[in-house]
């Protein structure tokens, strides 16, 4: 994997300059790299935020389907002239 694959995806018009440099500047180079890893470190928390998200939305409902029981239970449990 090129470690400036990033970089160019999203200046494609630049790639010709960006290899010229990085054929020749050692520390380009070194920044190129530094961006390919601080994307692929964004993709992964995104990645990972989305997953979190859908399972904070999984407890949202889970807690809601069980306070809802709960609250049938109570219902059941009272003389029908407390029941709501």
């Amino acid at each position: 994997m090129e470690d400036f694959r990033s970089i160019l995806e999203r200046h494609p018009r630049l790639e010709l300059d960006i290899r010229r440099l990085r054929a020749r500047d050692a520390s380009f180079t070194a920044v190129c790299r530094d961006y390919e890893e601080a994307m692929s470190a964004l993709r992964h928390w995104r990645d990972v935020a989305r997953e979190v998200d859908t399972k904070i939305q999984d407890y949202v409902s889970f807690l809601a389907e069980l306070e809802d029981e709960i609250l049938a239970q109570l219902n059941r449990s009272l003389p029908a002239t407390q029941r709501s």
